[in-house]
């Protein structure tokens, strides 16, 4: 595991890559122009509320699109894997999410709708979860096709009794080029 932990690290923070491109003033940039792809990458571990070890992983791709120079839409896949050593109990939940964001020169508005299905507390059956995530961020450009972005967002639909999220509140940080 420890061989790993350099590559992971590097994931980490290799997060949304070539995110929001400029298509310039004029409409005739071309599909390919406006497309873009990326993802990202987290992972963490330690004890969680309970006093169980674990280990997680996450992997989440995306490809989006500009519909205009201020405006994009796309879709976010989901892949995570928890490990819990103590207890012997591993699973993997997964989902996807549409989005759509809108700039206001560095600074955006963002939503997304993400659907995430997960194993029961008993890892014997599976179940789906609804997010509708809502917020804002900021966008600080480095280099000619750079930047460091972080989000705060808010989910409307969050109930305390879905144990899946543990918060309403969701922050993120990538880099995109």
């Amino acid at each position: 595991m420890k061989r790993y932990l350099p590559f992971l690290f590097i994931l980490a923070f290799a997060t949304q890559g070539l995110c929001q491109r400029d298509i310039g003033d004029g409409s005739q940039a071309s599909w390919k122009d406006r497309v873009y792809v990326g993802g990202g990458a987290g992972f963490s571990g330690g004890t969680d509320t309970y006093g169980n070890k674990y280990f997680y992983i996450g992997l989440y791709p995306i490809v989006g699109y500009m519909l205009t120079q201020q405006m994009s839409t796309g879709l976010s896949l989901t892949w995570q894997h928890y490990d819990y050593t103590d207890i012997g109990v591993a699973y993997d939940q997964y989902g996807g999410a549409p989005y759509l964001r809108y700039n206001f020169g560095q600074a955006f508005m963002y939503g997304e709708y993400m659907i995430l299905n997960s194993p029961s507390t008993d890892n014997t059956t599976r179940r789906t979860y609804n997010r509708g995530l809502i917020g804002i961020g900021f966008s600080q450009p480095v280099g000619k096709r750079g930047a460091i972005n972080v989000m705060g967002l808010y989910d409307v639909l969050y109930k305390s009794t879905d144990r899946v999220f543990t918060s309403p509140w969701v922050f993120r940080v990538f880099f995109s080029f």
